[in-house]
């Protein structure tokens, strides 16, 4: 079908609308109002009570006189237009006349709006403009910029009276110099019978420069006036601040409190639905996650987030504060554009939730001088270490990025201790495991003394565990006088003493080896070794079996 030209709409809207409002409104006036009204009176106006109809009729009847008085002005103006313009009147004048114009056609289009229900921009084709960046963003910080003008307007208004003042001073003191020195010249002029026109010009550059003070003068008047005027008004910066955030509050800051409330309702009835729906999901689904589940983790964040904000963004539109959602989605490209450098890491994280990363859900990770097992992972990936009091860590998917997992291997430790462990520092020090966390061991030594290290620190000391075993390695030493038995009898003398000694000082089950080999011909002696193993339920005797050796070989020798 043909599109509908605006002005063939116009044209055969308008009569009618002057065919039927003039007998409408007739229907208004009251049975003792007979006469017509007279010339120049607006046409009567529904009551409030009328009918959608009736109101459209008296709505085009207003808009037709307000396009009669557009089209006279037009006319009026291009009347009185010198034909002979040139330069910056005749642009004054064509921007003038463009402006009447664009008032009739936007009449026109309001006329027919009004008239059909449609908006005619639609049809008509020509009316299509290319797309103007510049323009969209004057739009967008229009309402804003308004804000903040009407927020600053006072002080703005102080500034500028203070500098007309300060202009109308400087200027009249020069008006006046000029006066002065005029004054000294036409009297000069009189009294050397100058020609009359000099005098005349000088007279009436003189008039001219009077005027001009005159006119200073005026505005430094009004300036005063208006300055004291603004000074009375003056509030106190706490009474101005007060009654800036109290307007704020009653009505952008109640926006601003729907928006922000929309957008937690949002997320949050969201993440609720979410939670429900997984958990009943994982009730009939056992062991890994499948992939499925992992994209639905993906699409659930996105969508939430964009959800929330379209809601926000959608109270803001609904209450018409253009100037608040103007500003938030300023911020929001603002964002987004700040962000651009991160979208290699975004799609990083991506990987990871899908678990395609570098990170893996069930395998083993090195994360702040610990290890972990990757529990789940999640935009919170749960760390879990089994051997640790509160070995559990929620780590944000941005900080995992740059970690590598790998498969555990069987029965592969997570801690070199656990609790209650015997362990030998550094081959010196005695002591048994009381507290180990993510952030802290500690050791009490024989003695009842407390040692305490970073877990990270622990983890990368030399250190002995003899809670699952542990062998003590002893030298001694026997005279060359005893060479004819040193072979054969002296170590198995020296073997069944120490098992006897030995199995006074731990239980016998815990002894479970006890093993002495000639190991040297020394310089001064024959020197054997001595291997004594037990099993973990001995280790607090560690020491005492060292020095027991020792002194069992000596007692033996004797």
């Amino acid at each position: 079908m043909p599109a509908v030209k605006p002005m063939q709409m116009f044209r055969f809207l308008l009569p009618l609308a002057l065919t039927v409002a003039p007998a409408f409104a007739s229907q208004e006036t009251p049975p003792s109002a007979t006469e017509a009204p007279a010339p120049g009176v607006a046409e009567p106006t529904l009551a409030p009570g009328g009918s959608f109809e009736e109101r459209s009729l008296i709505t085009l009847a207003a808009l037709r006189e307000s396009y009669e008085m557009r089209v006279q002005e037009l006319a009026t103006l291009r009347d009185s237009a010198d034909p002979n313009l040139t330069g910056a009147p005749k642009l004054e004048y064509l921007d003038a006349v463009a402006a009447k114009q664009a008032e009739i056609r936007k009449l026109e289009y309001d006329f027919e709006t009004v008239a059909t229900g449609i908006d005619v921009r639609a049809f008509d084709l020509g009316s299509e403009s290319e797309f103007d960046l510049i323009k969209e963003l004057e739009g967008l910080l229009k309402p804003i910029l308004s804000e903040l003008r009407d927020a600053t307007e006072a002080p703005r208004e102080m500034e500028r009276l203070r500098d007309a003042l300060d202009y109308a001073n400087e200027h009249v003191a020069l008006a006046r110099q000029a006066i002065a020195k005029l004054n000294g010249l036409i009297e000069l002029a009189q009294a050397a019978n100058a020609s009359s026109s000099l005098i005349a010009a000088l007279e009436g550059s003189r008039a001219g420069w009077q005027a001009q003070v005159r006119d200073l003068e005026n505005q430094r008047t009004v300036a005063e006036f208006q300055l004291e005027q603004n000074e009375a008004r003056k509030r106190s910066v706490v009474d101005s601040m007060r009654d800036m955030f109290s307007d704020f509050f009653r009505t952008r800051g109640i926006n601003l409190l729907y928006a922000l409330l929309t957008f937690v309702g949002v997320l949050l009835s969201l993440r609720w639905l979410y939670r429900f729906s997984t958990v009943r999901l994982r009730k009939h689904s056992r062991g890994e996650r499948k992939f499925y589940a992992r994209l639905l983790d993906v699409l659930y964040f996105g969508f939430s987030g964009l959800a929330a904000v379209a809601g926000a963004l959608l109270v803001l539109y609904s209450a018409g504060d253009w100037a608040m959602l103007g500003l938030a989605i300023l911020i929001l490209l603002g964002l987004g554009w700040a962000s651009k450098t991160a979208v290699p890491m975004f799609f990083e994280q991506i990987r990871l939730l899908l678990n395609l990363g570098s990170v893996r859900e069930g395998e083993r990770v090195l994360y702040q001088g610990l290890v972990w097992r990757v529990t789940r992972l999640s935009i919170n990936t749960l760390f879990v270490n089994p051997k640790l009091a509160g070995g559990v860590r929620r780590v944000p998917l941005r900080d995992m990025v740059d970690l590598r997992s790998r498969a555990s291997a069987p029965h592969e430790p997570w801690f070199p201790t656990s609790r209650n462990d015997w362990v030998l520092i550094e081959g010196k020090r005695l002591g048994q495991v009381t507290f180990q966390s993510p952030e802290l061991v500690q050791i009490q030594l024989l003695g009842g003394s407390m040692l305490h290290f970073a877990a990270p620190d622990f983890v990368s000391t030399s250190l002995e565990n003899l809670s699952q075993g542990f062998r003590v390695r002893q030298r001694f030493g026997v005279d060359y006088s005893h060479q004819a038995i040193s072979a054969q009898e002296i170590p198995v003398k020296m073997q069944a003493a120490l098992h006897r000694g030995l199995s006074k000082l731990v239980k016998e089950e815990a002894l479970l080896n006890v093993q002495v080999e000639l190991i040297e011909a020394g310089a001064s002696s024959i020197d054997y070794v001595i291997q004594a193993d037990c099993t973990g339920d001995a280790a607090p005797q560690y020491q005492q079996i060292e020095r027991a050796i020792q002194r069992l070989l000596v007692e033996t020798c004797n």
